[in-house]
């Protein structure tokens, strides 16, 4: 039975450590810009600057998902009452075709955190909730560790003084251990 099961065995480890990613630990410092609210004259946000972690596990040579955390802060250089945080995990799947040095993601941020919001009226309020994003994005690898990432996302807010989705562009650099 030994005999039997050795080789099949042999086999299953040889495949799972053949695909392994050899840089299973991203770090990401990414700029965002945020608008939050209805109008122009009234949207508060802005600049978002941030840092994810997250360990990578390669399901194929090609495909991999990700397992991490994210922090970020926009509305900087404003009064601190219109300062917002985001933080929470993050879920992403990334794609490689061919050896390319491209490679397609989608993550999913189940961000916890403080957004200030102004509704069409004017008024403004702070709120502490949950604001889920989803970006999308592309990744082009500059070295062996370093990768430029481009990505567009949505966040969902739902608060007493606004609904809606705000759209947030990025940009990050991305390093790999």
């Amino acid at each position: 039975m030994v005999t039997l099961c050795g080789p099949l065995l042999a086999a299953l480890l040889h495949s799972r450590t053949a695909h392994a990613d050899p840089h299973p630990w991203q770090f990401d410092v990414k700029a965002s810009y945020v608008v939050l609210g209805d109008h122009a004259q009234r949207s508060t946000g802005g600049l978002m600057p941030s840092l994810s972690a997250r360990r990578t596990f390669a399901l194929r040579e090609n495909v991999s998902l990700g397992l991490g955390a994210n922090l970020g802060a926009f509305g900087l250089f404003r009064d601190a009452a219109w300062m917002g945080i985001l933080g929470g995990p993050l879920l992403s799947a990334s794609l490689q075709p061919s050896r390319a040095p491209l490679s397609f993601e989608l993550a999913a941020h189940l961000d916890f955190g403080r957004v200030p919001v102004c509704n069409a009226w004017g008024l403004c309020s702070r709120y502490l909730g949950f604001f889920p994003a989803i970006h999308l994005g592309i990744a082009y690898t500059l070295a062996k560790h370093l990768a430029l990432v481009a990505a567009c996302g949505v966040r969902v807010l739902r608060t007493l003084a606004w609904t809606g989705a705000s759209v947030e562009p990025a940009v990050s650099g991305r390093f790999s251990f």
